[in-house]
């Protein structure tokens, strides 16, 4: 296995969770994952892959629709956040180095097609457009199918120097991939050329965010890098101190990121400058969200907590507090943050008010 070059500051990355994805980013024989859940959500369906299932659930009558595989097949696990086509496919990467397309037309899926060609596990989400499905491998290779029947579109799929852990980003022909090996990449939609490549020095786990032509993109190292979308030219970068494992988000020209030092910041996307920091209950890993005149961050430890934008200040009287590890991103559905949760022995995803900060468990997960 290629040596990730990491820092010190990757001493504040859970390291539970960097040992599981290393491991089973490396090659080698099957190993039962043990992966907290990846969600997705679609009009009124929440998609969740969760070890041995993906499920359907209706959001609207509370209840399970559908799950795949209908019996337990411990040769699969599921870890990705499924990627939904505009036309209903249902796309799942496994540990069992597999892709899934289902159709969904019915409560009982069927698999329309299987890909076969990646040598290890799927760990980040497939991405789509109308006529094409990325998925990112453990392999170092990013595969480029058709989405209807899931052959390959590129004369060879590209491949980086390490793992590809974090779904690609499409922005019309051109896609945007983070890899291990330090690098985010541009590439050539048709053909998976590159456009152009920036080393920033450290392994990057998440995909990048788009906004005003920037992209953005945290480290191992603890930096927020802002790169010009068209040349991959650095415009800003900002020392948060601790390593960036989510994605941040943006809003009216506001940055929003957490670290696993326990630290949310908002910064002024145009140059990266700090406009406020707050104190989080626990190291944070995944991407915050934004409501309204509310930035929600979930750290690992089982808090959920609500900023205010303008200023920072804390907008529940206390936090959501949930029992298990908060490791997967948050979706917020109308006024509801679903929230997905490992070690919890009777929920999977918890539901917390936007407004009270109020949770209550929406899913149980039945694995027998």
């Amino acid at each position: 296995m290629k040596d990730l070059r990491m820092s010190p500051t990757i001493k504040f990355l859970p390291w539970m969770l960097l040992l599981a994805l290393v491991l089973t980013g490396c090659g080698g024989g099957p190993i039962q994952a043990s992966s907290w859940p990846g969600v997705t959500v679609a009009d009124d369906t929440l998609y969740i892959a969760y070890n041995q299932y993906v499920l359907a659930y209706d959001l609207e009558t509370e209840r399970e629709i559908w799950r795949y595989p209908a019996e337990v097949d411990r040769t699969q696990t599921f870890y990705a956040p499924p990627a939904i086509s505009d036309d209903g496919l249902v796309i799942i990467g496994g540990y069992d180095q597999k892709v899934y397309a289902l159709s969904t037309s019915s409560n009982r899926p069927e698999t329309v097609w299987v890909f076969e060609g990646a040598s290890d596990r799927i760990i980040g989400a497939p991405a789509t457009n109308a006529e094409v499905v990325l998925v990112p491998s453990a392999d170092h290779k990013l595969y480029a199918l058709g989405l209807s029947n899931g052959q390959p579109i590129w004369d060879q799929p590209f491949e980086s120097r390490h793992a590809l852990w974090s779904a690609p980003l499409i922005d019309g022909d051109t896609v945007y991939l983070a890899s291990l090996d330090h690098s985010l990449y541009a590439l050539d939609l048709k053909s998976g050329a590159v456009l152009w490549e920036n080393d920033l020095g450290s392994a990057i786990s998440d995909t990048p965010s788009l906004s005003n032509g920037l992209l953005l993109s945290g480290t191992f190292e603890g930096i927020l890098f802002a790169l010009d979308k068209e040349s991959g030219r650095e415009v800003w970068q900002f020392d948060s101190g601790s390593a960036i494992w989510g994605n941040p988000v943006v809003e009216d020209d506001v940055v929003y990121v957490a670290n696993v030092g326990k630290e949310a910041f908002a910064l002024d996307l145009d140059n990266g400058a700090q406009i406020w920091q707050q104190t989080l209950a626990s190291s944070a890993s995944t991407s915050p969200i934004t409501r309204d005149e509310l930035v929600y961050f979930v750290s690992e430890e089982g808090a959920v907590e609500a900023f205010q934008k303008n200023g920072g200040d804390p907008a529940w009287p206390s936090n959501a507090s949930i029992l298990g590890r908060l490791l997967a991103d948050p979706i917020l559905v109308n006024d509801e943050l679903f929230v997905p949760v490992m070690d919890n022995t009777e929920c999977v995803v918890f539901g917390i008010n936007a407004e009270t900060g109020s949770a209550r468990c929406v899913i149980q997960l039945d694995e027998s």
